[in-house]
């Protein structure tokens, strides 16, 4: 006995019956109206959308690299670090000069600065004394000065 036998003989129902509740024809307006509703939620707008998508590689290519903007920074106090993690958060480069800074006050910067670019995937690397250089991750720093500044004892 098959599952729609077991769902007549439980429903007391002849075949003709249970056929004809089943296969419920819809009208013509019924019709226009689902037909409505489906073209609302197609893809017939799908050239709108795609000229409306970008490549989120396309910001990490090398060519945009060349457009990043450069920040020049000297801090002379902590309380002014926010304006260089803005600066981090919107992908700029930042050169920092830190010599006029209190020692205390140099370590939790770099302390903070630090935390901002790993957050951002970016890199800080000192350029001298207390200069440093943050990029962000699509921006390559190399140089053997750079090497040469890094591990030294300054």
């Amino acid at each position: 006995m098959g599952m729609m036998d077991k769902l007549k003989n439980m429903l007391n129902m002849s075949e003709e019956e249970f056929f004809d509740d089943v296969d419920v024809e819809e009208d013509e307006a019924d019709k226009e109206e689902s037909h409505d509703v489906r073209s609302n939620f197609s893809f017939n707008h799908k050239n709108d959308r795609d000229s409306k998508v970008v490549d989120i590689r396309s910001s990490a290519s090398p060519a945009s690299a060349s457009k990043s903007t450069v920040v020049f920074q000297k801090l002379n106090r902590y309380e002014d670090v926010g304006a260089v993690a803005d600066a981090l958060n919107e992908r700029k480069i930042v050169i920092l000069n830190l010599e006029t800074c209190p020692t205390d006050a140099t370590v939790r910067i770099i302390d903070f600065l630090s935390g901002a670019a790993y957050a951002n995937n970016s890199e800080i690397k000192r350029v001298a004394g207390r200069a440093y250089i943050i990029t962000p991750y699509n921006v390559p720093l190399t140089g053997e000065l750079l090497d040469e500044v890094e591990h030294s004892n300054y």
